[in-house]
């Protein structure tokens, strides 16, 4: 039977799905983020780049210990159950297999850890540049959103733009409702 964990018998080696997700969300949440502060804080008539590049950080350091820690509590914990079953129906032999085909939780926090702060970094850079506008990095991030769709895409067979397209337009409407959301907090804060 197949393993479709992600364990050392299967594509991946246990690192795929979490480099992956990591990738996408830091991309996705950090310009999301991004657009938010920068929205609100012209509407505030505050210093934009400034609180951007701050907040962006502070996105991705959050962002990437959270992923990180998320993924060793959820593969530890998946591994434990799957590992209690398998003590109570199998035999030793079988549990030896079991184990052998596990996810690493540490190789799976690491992938998700480094993938968020890559993804998280692309919409900071225009502003690490000297860039005052949320045009730039909404640019930036478009391009990485599709490119790592349509990457993700041609690795696991699917159309290649078509999953780029589909990466591309959930980063667009998660950054366009939170720089709306920016754009009212902003106007209350003036």
């Amino acid at each position: 039977m197949p393993n479709y964990n992600g364990g050392r018998g299967s594509q991946g080696g246990g690192w795929l799905r979490p480099a992956v997700f990591g990738a996408m969300d830091g991309l996705v949440s950090n310009i999301a983020l991004i657009a938010g502060v920068a929205a609100g804080a012209t509407a505030a008539g505050a210093n934009q780049s400034q609180a951007v590049v701050v907040a962006g950080f502070a996105g991705l350091a959050a962002g990437a210990f959270s992923m990180a820690a998320g993924e060793y509590v959820s593969v530890a914990s998946q591994r434990n159950l799957l590992l209690k079953h398998a003590k109570r129906d199998g035999s030793p032999e079988q549990i030896h297999d079991f184990m052998a085909a596990q996810v690493n939780p540490i190789l799976a926090a690491s992938s998700s850890f480094v993938s968020f702060a890559l993804g998280a970094i692309v919409p900071l850079i225009p502003y690490i540049l000297g860039a005052e506008s949320v045009f730039y990095a909404a640019t930036i991030t478009a391009i990485a959103l599709f490119g790592t769709g349509a990457t993700v895409g041609t690795i696991t067979d699917e159309n290649w733009f078509r999953s780029g397209f589909r990466q591309l337009l959930l980063g667009v409407a998660a950054g366009a409702a939170t720089h709306l959301l920016g754009t009212i907090t902003g106007g209350f804060l003036a």
